[in-house]
């Protein structure tokens, strides 16, 4: 398999040498254009990428309207360096999100700029199955050490999510259903086991603009566990509904004031590692915040606030946790001209949780911790092509004390025959504080737990080809200390001693062959240590074609290599290759589309978790209509 990868990026890259230089130049608008590609994530501010020491991957609205009856996981599992694990799994598997050779923990989501991570949860982590994809306008990915702006978790990585644009209009709408099989390479039967429906409904009313969304899915027809006889175990069904409200108020041109809202909720049957039993999980997470945002002369201040309660029940078992987490970040940007801007903040957060296992309980009152931060940071942007970029935060916490990180990122850009170059590098330091049910239920013996620490070096490019190539490469070194760890002989947390490392290369080539056919094709490889190996694979190539059969037609054509890899108890994870196809066509002038897609067409047999099922061939038909 490795020799047929091989051979696949020889001639990828012979193709693209091949054109390259065989292009035509474009207009300087055109050009001028993809350099100024927005984004926020890397900065907390709308700023240019050009101007931006590192590469944010951003999924934009357009691939999103052409992806649809995919999920927001299926979307950033194609972005270089990202390997969500379970995602070809059943609905209802626990999603790993390894990002250069990290774990859940060290990943920080954020829906509109504001931290959604469950500090009550064993990872932190925040589950992406919540939000669905036709509430999101889109997404950004920031790789790397990050918490000098985005505090504990941003280790390896953020994901920002985007939700949509209100319009203009005063009142349009979008309706989206879908319905699919569910189906395991063994179970090749055509069934509807699978069923999306949402609501979004947006507008604008004077100053004041809405979006109200609402989402079902159910899944059924696989179970969890993969038999290993004749005999299908039973169905592990899956139910996941959400409600989503976010209101802006401009009450003057300066000064916007914002209320978002969100309901999730969902029941999964599970299964044990090696029992085909009959457990099921029930969440529901509740979401609220008010923003504010004041432009004034060279500069704006915003205000983000929020409150999450979360409760999780699992049966037979009676576990039970409760988790609830309020605070806020204000931070303001001031411009002191066209070259130099700074920026100051300060953030706090409050969280209190319950849990009830048969390994340890948390009474209601005795799980509490607060930690308060302040952090600057300084953007330099010459008119020459050199951007500098220094920030750092402190991080004072009620259970182990103070943490101190940074970040130094220099980037330079210059032209080569009227081409744009990028290249960077940057020093970066994270950490990420230990969840409450690590920190009240570590081993007695510990006196405190100590947050992980995180050190990322990375240098790379950027390469703007008139419009027709961007290319961009990444090589990362990165280390963590004071692991956060389990003790399988006491059930409890404990900081694993020693320091752990990872390196590799992230590399994309986005190539606009012609005004119909566009290629996107990246790799990601990862060196890591034997205790960050598990389900992490070292080497993964995706490419996908995306073709105009005509003006209302829409095709796409994809192609992922995953290494093999390894699971707990030491299980080989064998390599697997999976070709995915996508059309939509729309009628009634783009109003009306119907979609649909067949995903592992050549019926691979594979598993993700040791012993658990996968997802062979399945299909899925479904109509969006825009009102």
């Amino acid at each position: 398999m490795k020799k047929q990868l091989f051979i696949v990026s020889v001639l990828a890259c012979s193709f693209v040498s091949t054109n390259l230089f065989a292009q035509k130049k474009e207009k300087q608008k055109e050009k001028v254009e993809i350099l100024n590609e927005v984004v926020v994530t890397a900065t907390k501010f709308a700023t240019n990428k050009k101007n931006i020491g590192k590469v944010v991957h951003k999924i934009t609205q357009e691939t999103i309207k052409n992806s649809q009856g995919k999920t927001v996981v299926d979307l950033l599992n194609d972005v270089p360096g990202v390997e969500i694990n379970g995602n070809f799994s059943t609905k209802g598997q626990n999603l790993g999100y390894y990002i250069r050779g990290g774990r859940n923990r060290q990943v920080a989501i954020l829906i509109n700029g504001v931290s959604v991570n469950d500090p009550s949860s064993f990872n932190g982590d925040f589950d992406l199955r919540q939000i669905d994809i036709n509430q999101i306008e889109s997404i950004e990915v920031l790789k790397g050490a990050s918490s000098t702006l985005y505090g504990t978790g941003a280790a390896t990585g953020v994901i920002n999510i985007l939700l949509k644009k209100a319009s203009k209009k005063q009142f349009a709408g979008t309706f989206n259903s879908s319905l699919g099989t569910n189906s395991s390479v063994e179970d090749t039967e055509i069934f509807g086991d699978e069923f999306a429906t949402s609501f979004n409904f947006n507008g604008t009313l004077n100053k004041i603009d809405y979006l109200v969304a609402l989402n079902r899915t159910d899944s059924r027809g696989l179970s969890s566990l993969e038999s290993t006889t004749e005999t299908l175990f039973e169905e592990d069904n899956f139910t996941r509904q959400n409600v989503l409200l976010n209101l802006n108020y401009s009450i003057t041109d300066q000064f916007n004031l914002s209320v978002f809202s969100s309901y999730d909720e969902f029941s999964t049957d599970f299964d044990g590692f090696s029992v085909d039993a009959n457990n099921n999980l029930e969440s529901i997470q509740k979401r609220m915040g008010i923003n504010a945002d004041y432009k004034y002369n060279k500069g704006t201040l915003k205000v983000r606030t929020f409150y999450t309660d979360i409760d999780r029940n699992q049966t037979p078992s009676a576990d039970f946790f409760n988790g609830n987490v309020y605070g806020f970040d204000v931070y303001n940007n001031y411009k002191f001209n066209n070259v130099y801007s700074f920026l100051a903040g300060f953030t706090s957060q409050y969280q209190d949780m319950t849990q009830k296992t048969a390994f340890s309980t948390i009474e209601e009152g005795t799980g509490k911790q607060h930690f308060y931060d302040p952090y600057v940071s300084l953007n330099y942007n010459s008119l020459s092509g050199f951007n500098f970029n220094a920030g750092t935060r402190l991080n004072i916490h009620s259970e182990y004390g103070s943490n101190f990180v940074f970040n130094v990122n220099p980037s330079y850009n210059f032209d080569i025959n009227n081409n744009n170059v990028k290249v960077f590098a940057s020093y970066s330091t994270a950490f990420v504080t230990p969840t409450l049910s690590e920190i009240f239920t570590k081993l007695s013996t510990i006196d405190e737990l100590l947050p992980e620490e995180d050190m990322t070096l990375e240098a790379g490019f950027e390469l703007n080809l008139a419009k027709n190539i961007t290319l961009n490469g990444t090589y990362f070194y990165r280390e963590e200390t004071n692991k956060i760890g389990f003790d399988p002989m006491t059930f409890q947390t404990i900081n694993d001693l020693g320091t752990f490392y990872a390196n590799g290369l992230e590399t994309e080539m986005i190539f606009k062959v012609t005004d119909k056919l566009r290629l996107l094709a990246n790799y990601t490889y990862i060196d890591r240590d034997e205790n960050l190996l598990l389900k992490i694979p070292q080497n993964k190539f995706f490419i996908k074609a995306d073709y105009n059969l005509s003006t209302s037609t829409f095709t796409s054509l994809s192609y992922r290599f995953v290494d093999e890899t390894k699971d707990f108890g030491n299980v080989d994870l064998a390599s697997y290759n999976l070709v995915d196809f996508f059309i939509n066509h729309s009628i009634l002038k783009n109003k009306v589309t119907f979609y649909g897609n067949i995903t592992n067409i050549f019926n691979e047999n594979f598993q993700e978790i040791a012993g658990f099922t996968t997802r062979g061939r399945n299909y899925n038909l479904g109509v969006r209509v825009q009102f």
